[in-house]
């Protein structure tokens, strides 16, 4: 049987997308996601990889891509950080900031993002 790779998910499944959006100030915040609740983090049943991070400001795309991995259970959420004229958006997993971000995301927008990712389930 083979190993779960990455490779071997983006072949095997389709990728996965979370979204998100708010209107957010100067202060660091959760980005709410579906139902509008803002926390640190919806749970997904599986392990998987981060792949994406894109957030539309109302005017300028922003997007980093990377490859992070994360275990069944663990919360996937966006953290929007006050880094002193602007906010850097982080994606998160379980409360802790992953190197997946996007930067120079301006004050007192409205955000919409997505987070892809794939789902290791072999």
């Amino acid at each position: 049987m083979p190993k779960p790779t990455l490779g071997y998910a983006l072949a095997s499944q389709p990728l996965m997308t979370m979204h998100f959006s708010g209107a957010v100030t100067t202060s660091s915040v959760h980005l709410p996601t579906a139902g509008g609740v803002a926390a640190d983090g919806m749970p997904i049943p599986y392990g998987g990889t981060l792949i994406k991070l894109i957030l539309f400001d109302g005017s300028t795309i922003h997007a980093d891509t990377d490859t992070i991995a994360f275990s069944a259970n663990d919360r996937l959420s966006l953290y929007c950080q006050n880094v002193g004229s602007n906010f850097t958006v982080k994606a998160r997993i379980n409360g802790v900031s992953t190197t997946l971000q996007v930067t120079s995301v301006p004050f007192n927008s409205t955000l919409q993002a997505t987070l892809v990712f794939a789902i290791n389930r072999v």
